[in-house]
């Protein structure tokens, strides 16, 4: 008996170890939303549309401690600075909707679990693997879906200072996507704080919210000179206020709000977002008057505009952190618009790429573009409407090469003179691909006189940088009229002529692209 007793209390210590082991081993495993109950939160939302916010979590990493309510606060505060400047810019009581728990201040996270180690998702290319399974969940569960906008934060398992990015994890906005991370301990209370914490938060806090903004349809948009002083706004959150946010006065500008208010998830009913809109300008009148560039015009669309910004971006700065932009309500179909000089941050000679963007009511934005210039301090404005020649009997008689697949129902030489702007003439890039130089003929039909050429590049790559103009009666003999480069900007120029010259045939000629690949592109070209 005795042995029988011993036997039984040794098996039961055994029981006992491998019990307690066990334990140990299942607590030092990190479990997702350990730190609380997720079923003990009610979220709800009182706006028919709300932003996913996503934690994605690689195979080889585990979700950062108290990261839902850490990540909860930083969302709350970025609805809370979104609504603030709505409200100053005239749209009301708007900001983003999110699902969430108010009593406890908590937002609805989705967490996914990455297939794959951190390495499968680095900065660059990261974005669309994450974005393959974070689809892949919500098809599977398409009543998580909120709306069509959708913040995807990854679980950094490290410090991140020091450097642009250095834990190589998607950090932008991809349409309707935007990527940001989480690092251990990142918290809303280190913002204002002296040394590393308050400078990462800042980076990296800000850098969220400004990623997000582009998830939210924003594109980049730099403070007036007067507002970067004024302490009720400061810096752009959409240029520079990544650096600024949380630290010293940052904003959203005016542009900013007029894009955010037909988005979706700022909607306060149900709607059709983001269908198709066919919309142009008509007629343009520009110039500088009294120290303000000057802007006129009317439009056409077949959805209503809310509003119109108007973008002033130099050249040399092609991601738009230093444009300048301004807005005002349209007046049925009819807009004007005074751009005090001295509101720009760059004069001196400086090409600008203007654009007039209108703001429809499904959410959906369209632009059409110009270029001018300051030079000396002074704009130049000269792309105001031109009585340009008749180009209905105009025909293509010859062309080096053309894109009749690639391009979809455009890239044909005939898209060159079809008075569109959206469409083009593209040289051939499928099957046996052209080279420069290209050209096209143009017959206008009969003899014309011009004293000046019109040409519109396109909205897009392969933009023509040097070119040739001849110009012939027969079709046999030709002159060189006029040789120079096109800027490297969107939308319509506007070239004097040396001289009224009188011709029937007109060869284009593309010599080189402003981006070095062997294919060229334009819009339209014509003459006034």
């Amino acid at each position: 008996m005795k042995t029988l007793y011993l036997k039984f209390i040794r098996l039961m210590s055994l029981l006992f170890l491998i019990s307690f082991f066990s334990c140990e081993q299942i607590e030092e495993k990190p479990i997702i939303g350990e730190d609380e109950d997720e079923e003990t939160f009610e979220y709800i939302s009182e706006k028919p549309y709300n932003l996913n916010v996503i934690y994605f979590v690689p195979a080889d990493k585990v979700p950062n401690e108290n990261y839902h309510q850490r990540l909860s606060e930083i969302m709350l505060d970025g609805q809370a600075f979104f609504l603030k400047y709505m409200k100053h810019w005239g749209y009301g009581n708007k900001t983003f909707g999110l699902l969430k728990d108010d009593s406890k201040k908590r937002v609805k996270i989705h967490v996914i679990n990455g297939t794959k180690p951190a390495s499968a998702y680095p900065y660059e290319g990261g974005g669309n693997e994450m974005r393959k399974e974070i689809d892949a969940y919500f098809s599977e569960n398409p009543s998580e879906k909120s709306s069509e906008h959708f913040l995807v934060i990854s679980a950094v398992n490290q410090a991140v200072t020091g450097g642009a990015n250095p834990a190589d994890v998607p950090f932008y906005g991809i349409g309707r996507y935007a990527y940001a991370l989480d690092y251990p301990g990142m918290s809303i209370d280190d913002l204002g704080k002296d040394g590393v914490a308050g400078s990462e938060a800042t980076k990296w806090i800000g850098g969220l919210l400004h990623e997000m903004g582009h998830g939210l349809n924003l594109p980049h948009c730099k403070e007036k000179v007067s507002e970067a002083s004024d302490p009720n706004l400061g810096t752009s959150l959409m240029g520079s206020g990544n650096y600024t946010y949380g630290n010293s006065p940052t904003c959203l500008t005016h542009s900013s709000a007029a894009y955010l208010n037909n988005c979706q998830v700022f909607a306060e009913s149900q709607g059709n977002f983001y269908g198709p809109v066919s919309s142009s300008i008509s007629s343009i009148q520009a110039n500088f008057e009294n120290g303000s560039i000057k802007i006129s015009g009317t439009f056409e669309s077949d959805v209503p505009v809310s509003d119109l910004t108007f973008s002033n971006r130099p050249e040399s700065d092609a991601g738009g952190y230093q444009a300048v932009k301004w807005v005002e309500k349209p007046d049925g179909t009819s807009f004007s618009v005074a751009m005090p000089i001295e509101e720009f941050w760059q004069k001196g000679n400086t090409l600008y790429d203007f654009s007039i963007v209108r703001h429809h009511t499904n959410g959906a934005n369209t632009a059409t573009n110009y270029a001018y210039s300051f030079e000396n301090d002074v704009p130049s404005v000269d792309f105001g409407d031109r009585d340009e020649l008749d180009k209905s009997a105009w025909s293509i008689v010859d062309f080096s090469s053309e894109e009749t697949s690639g391009e979809g129902q455009t890239g044909r030489a005939a898209d060159v003179i079809d008075g569109d702007s959206e469409t083009y003439w593209h040289s051939q890039w499928t099957g046996n691909a052209a080279s420069y130089p290209h050209h096209f003929t143009v017959d206008m039909s009969e003899v014309k006189t011009a004293k000046g050429l019109s040409i519109t590049q396109r909205n897009g790559q392969r933009k023509i940088k040097a070119y040739k103009l001849f110009v012939s009666n027969n079709n046999s003999d030709w002159t060189l009229l006029k040789e120079g480069e096109i800027p490297n900007l969107s939308g319509r120029v506007y070239f004097d002529l040396a001289s009224e010259s009188s011709f029937r045939y007109f060869k284009f000629e593309a010599i080189n692209s402003h981006d070095g690949h062997q294919f060229a592109a334009l819009a339209e070209i014509g003459f006034f």
